[in-house]
């Protein structure tokens, strides 16, 4: 157990009951062994919550309803749920507690034995290979100059459809499941926006652009044509693409970081200031100097990938059964698989154990995994889907298996109550020696 000196003064914005043990001072390989061995190599991680200043939540992440506006977040209210980042993110979100951004925001933290947290990150680099093994550390370590996990999960729930956007690099995939979306039928309109439509010259592009911030709309998404989003099936956007996420709660995998550029002026929550549209960008991405310079913009802009006429045949992902997963009383899908951007990025597999059902779980890389409903147990974690939780209340619903975990031959999953257990896993970039779904027709 960490002493006193091993606890940082700054707390979780959600969690300001708990303790957050200092990684940095060798505590955490303490942490680490503590963690491991209460759940047999399963880490519980919280729930960790984030807002944006131009998006509503459209309160389908299962929260209390007086959750859903703290107090301390001067009106902005919690519309993401973030599972598995190791890294800071960029919301512009003032806690007006301190005066400044919410500390870690939506990084996440591990529930230790005595109740204290601790950030995944630390965990991980106190052991790279015990936690996330020897293929994923070097992968990671290629990618990002050190060790850590190199896919971020989130769940992305929002009343309206957000403002029309792209990422330079942060390419992402979409699972917008029905769990996430109780009562949506499958024929309800709902559309995200991608990319443009053909006939759109540069020099369309470009007066629309020009047009950002201005008393009249800038009508991107006039541009743009819009695709119905099917429940519980996947889809992948690569970098670049202009795009505009449905008001369905969306879960979304992509690389470890934060970065978007804003490509409209005006939603329905409200306008975006020119400041607000460059606030993400990296500057290894777009320099500061380049922002505002609309034509700079167009240079930049890939029109190709924008206007690809097999965008979507090429970037859909039907639901296929994963069969290499398959047990008694067990039912196994792939909701995101094969290769996009010439790589094997990341995969979604969703699980469903029949009440009384149990299987042996031990696939080829750690992964994280959340609890789309039931209750049982993963390894030793006891995991159950909860409705109306509240705000700063700890829920054993995320988790994740580690490298020592596996090593151990996996873990088992059981359902140990009267309603399907289902599980969702998100799996890194490189993890299948044979990427899901190769074989598959598209």
């Amino acid at each position: 157990m960490a002493d006193s000196t091993s606890i940082l003064a700054d707390k979780l914005h959600e969690y300001p009951q708990h303790d957050v043990i200092d990684g940095t001072n060798g505590a955490s390989a303490s942490a680490l062994d503590d963690c491991l061995n209460k759940h047999g190599g399963v880490l519980q991680l919280l729930h960790r919550y984030a807002g944006r200043t131009f998006c509503t939540p459209g309160k389908r992440l299962r929260l209390d309803e007086r959750s859903y506006y703290p107090d301390y977040m001067n009106g902005t209210g919690l519309d993401e749920l973030w599972m598995g980042c190791t890294v800071p993110i960029v919301t512009g979100v003032i806690d007006t507690r301190t005066k400044k951004a919410p500390f870690r925001e939506g990084e996440s933290h591990v529930l230790t034995p005595n109740g204290q947290v601790i950030s995944l990150q630390d965990l991980i680099v106190a052991s790279p290979k015990g936690v996330m093994g020897e293929k994923v550390t070097a992968f990671s370590e290629s990618l990002f100059g050190k060790p850590t996990w190199p896919i971020v999960s989130k769940k992305f729930d929002n009343l309206n459809p957000i403002p029309n956007h792209l990422h330079w690099e942060k390419w992402e995939v979409y699972d917008i499941n029905s769990f996430d979306n109780p009562g949506v039928s499958a024929s309800h309109y709902h559309t995200t926006a991608m990319g443009l439509y053909s006939f759109v010259t540069k020099e369309q592009f470009l007066a629309c652009m020009k047009r950002f911030g201005k008393n009249d709309y800038n009508g991107i998404r006039h541009l743009a044509p819009h695709v119905m989003m099917q429940l519980d099936n996947g889809f992948v956007m690569p970098n670049g693409v202009l795009h505009s996420p449905t008001d369905l709660c969306t879960h979304e995998l992509h690389v470890t970081m934060d970065e978007h550029f804003l490509a409209e002026d005006l939603t329905l929550d409200g306008r975006i200031s020119a400041a607000d549209a460059f606030y993400a960008c990296r500057e290894e991405d777009y320099p500061k100097e380049r922002h505002e310079d609309w034509d700079y913009l167009v240079e930049k802009f890939d029109f190709a990938a924008n206007q690809d006429p097999d965008f979507v045949l090429m970037n859909s992902r039907p639901t296929i059964p994963a069969e290499e997963f398959v047990d008694q009383g067990v039912d196994a899908k792939w909701i995101v698989y094969g290769d996009f951007l010439d790589e094997q990025k990341c995969s979604i597999l969703r699980l469903t154990v029949q009440p009384g059902g149990k299987t042996n779980f031990c696939p080829e890389s750690p992964t994280l995994f959340h609890t789309n409903g039931g209750s049982g147990r993963v390894g030793k974690l006891e995991v159950r889907y909860h409705q109306d939780m509240i705000l700063g209340e700890v829920y054993a619903e995320i988790g994740f298996i580690t490298q020592a975990a596996l090593a151990n031959g996996g873990v088992e999953i059981e359902n140990t109550g009267t309603e399907p257990l289902v599980l969702t896993f998100d799996f890194p970039q490189q993890a299948h020696s044979q990427t899901p779904g190769v074989s598959v027709a598209k």
